[in-house]
């Protein structure tokens, strides 16, 4: 039947020799659709046999040779003339699923050394010299291929502190020939974990310097317990802070360091979180997160950073006077320092008799336990000066034709100005506020009860 052709051809199309493709001839019969349409079946199971086996045994030579020689078969045998091959690509992409899931559910044997070991299967199962010179019929398959490559590739990055694999299979899978919209997600992907192994490969090389920063991140985790602990305030832990490294140098480092430069912004972050959560200290908490901003990190992470301190200054408006001392207007208030004081509102009068009816409320003034000393000293000098200007009073007053009375008044009055004055000067060398009613009416939580007619004195009749 096939004595009409060549010795070479008789004998791929009877017994598969792949001779044929060695030294394949063009001959104007294989245009001929006749002659097509006639050899086209028993070409295509040769084919197929001929192609697989090439592939499967590594053969490129004669793999690039089939897949260059004319195809004598009908287009509409395509899916047979490839069958095999098909076949065997999609049994290696289930191959590599299986690797897939066996990792992301935790039931796989390789561990961070044999995991390397996924590079040299994934580039056997694909070997792209030979996909690559594959038709088009095989483009679907190669995307196949490529995002099981992807797939994996995500996996081992999830599951490994291992780079290295990961790298090799996204760079890998970029050189096959992959067409449509699908490649740029494949480049980017691998950008990203190119520049993630880069930068992990450079932290090995400058290990030494890394251990220091890390040494840093540990103290800051150390201050966050200490806050979360009531250990230590707020005032203690950002000046802690701020002694433990240099934040220009932190940003001077290369790119290597941008992992531990993000963890070390967002510890100082917590850390602010903290300092509001257990000591309700808003000034410290936000001079905290200040300096978390001045930490180059990406600009995601930037906005976070930028909306705490939005949030913290508006709480800092919101409760002026109350999260920070209103007389120095520094520290955070402390519980055992603040001042009680009665206000009175009068309700009703009447003149006919005479009767006058009040509400009245205690009200607690937050203060800090520094200028709760400074308070007590500037009190004690004044009563001090008083009891002298008295006790000089009476003896000069006695002296004096025996108005010892008149002299006690005096010295006292002199001695309350003098005393006022030696406390005014200590106020005012801490830069402080008085704890005079007059200072205290101007507090921020009072104002609204001054306006509603609130006041210190106790309403008489």
């Amino acid at each position: 039947m096939f004595q009409f052709f060549g010795k070479l051809t008789n004998e791929f199309l009877i017994n598969g020799n792949s001779a044929l493709f060695n030294n394949f001839k063009q001959d104007s019969i294989f245009k001929l659709s006749e002659f097509i349409d006639f050899v086209s079946p028993f070409y295509c199971v040769q084919f197929d046999k001929v192609l697989y086996q090439s592939f499967e045994k590594n053969n490129l030579e004669l793999f690039t040779s089939i897949i260059k020689a004319p195809q004598l078969f009908n287009p509409t045998d395509v899916n047979l003339v490839f069958k095999s091959l098909t076949n065997l690509l999609n049994s290696k992409i289930s191959e590599i699923d299986q690797i897939r899931n066996e990792i992301e559910n935790e039931e796989s044997n390789y561990d961070e050394d044999s995991i390397k070991d996924i590079i040299g299967i994934v580039k056997r199962n694909f070997p792209n010299n030979f996909l690559n010179l594959l038709p088009t019929y095989f483009q679907s398959q190669i995307l196949k291929i490529a995002t099981s490559i992807n797939r994996l590739s995500n996996a081992i990055w999830d599951a490994f502190e291992t780079t290295v694999v990961s790298y090799e299979l996204t760079g890998y899978l970029i050189t096959l020939n992959i067409d449509g919209l699908d490649r740029p997600t494949f480049e980017n992907n691998y950008k990203i974990i190119k520049k993630r192994h880069d930068d992990k490969t450079e932290q090995k090389k400058n290990a030494p310097l890394l251990k220091k920063w890390a040494n840093v991140l540990l103290e800051i985790r150390e201050l966050i317990k200490r806050t979360d602990d009531k250990k230590i305030k707020g005032v203690v832990g950002f000046a802690s802070l701020n002694n433990l490294f240099d934040i220009n140098e932190l940003n001077a480092l290369p790119s290597f360091a941008n992992e531990i430069r993000s963890q070390i912004a967002f510890s100082i972050r917590s850390l602010s979180i903290s300092m509001w959560n257990k000591h309700n200290d808003i000034k410290n908490s936000i001079g905290t997160i200040k300096l978390a901003m001045k930490i180059n990190v990406s600009a995601d992470d930037s906005l976070k950073f930028k909306q705490d301190f939005e949030e913290l200054t508006e709480l800092e408006k919101k409760y002026r006077g109350v999260l920070i001392c209103h007389f120095c207007e520094k520290n955070t208030p402390d519980e055992d320092a603040k001042i009680s004081k009665t206000m009175y509102k009068e309700t009703s009068r009447t003149y006919f008799p005479r009767r006058v009816q009040f509400s009245y409320v205690d009200v607690e003034i937050p203060r800090c336990n520094s200028c709760k000393q400074i308070h007590s000293q500037g009190g004690g000098q004044k009563s001090l000066s008083m009891v002298i200007g008295a006790g000089v009073g009476v003896i000069i007053g006695a002296i004096a034709d025996e108005h010892f009375i008149i002299g006690g008044l005096l010295g006292l009055g002199i001695g309350w100005l003098v005393g006022s004055s030696q406390a005014s000067g200590t106020y005012s060398n801490h830069k402080i506020k008085d704890d005079s009613s007059d200072s205290i009416a101007a507090h921020p939580i009072l104002r609204s009860r001054f306006a509603e007619g609130w006041t210190f004195s106790k309403p008489s009749a």
